[in-house]
């Protein structure tokens, strides 16, 4: 048990360090899927989601740690904002799309990385 807590630490940390930089993808993906769109945005767009992704595995494996002390995340919130996007992302609407995550992603986002510094 010792071990996976360690490794779930490991996470953290490697969270702590990636957290700044998916925010900032986030809020400038979501000003480009405003109206003000670029060669790269779909590019762009892709990573976000990529980093989104692999941040929701992060609490999966560390729902535990994560949220220990203090309830960071709400599991059935951040259920409902995957369900939302996988809509509107069907739709192609891109005010959506942004208005997705910025109103149900970059929440997420700040709360991990605030469990993160709060971990480390």
């Amino acid at each position: 048990m010792a071990k996976i807590v360690e490794l779930q630490k490991d996470m953290m940390k490697e969270l702590a360090d990636y957290s700044p930089k998916i925010i900032l993808g986030t809020e400038e993906i979501v000003g480009e899927l405003r109206g003000d769109r670029k060669k790269d945005t779909d590019e762009l767009f892709n990573l976000v989601i990529q980093g989104i992704n692999w941040e929701i595995e992060v609490f999966n494996n560390c729902e535990s740690l994560i949220n220990q002390d203090f309830k960071y995340i709400d599991k059935g919130k951040m259920a409902t904002a995957v369900v939302r996007l996988g809509k509107v992302l069907q739709e192609k609407d891109d005010i959506k799309i942004a208005a997705c995550l910025e109103v149900d992603f970059l929440p997420f986002l700040r709360s991990m990385e605030q469990a993160s510094l709060s971990i480390v």
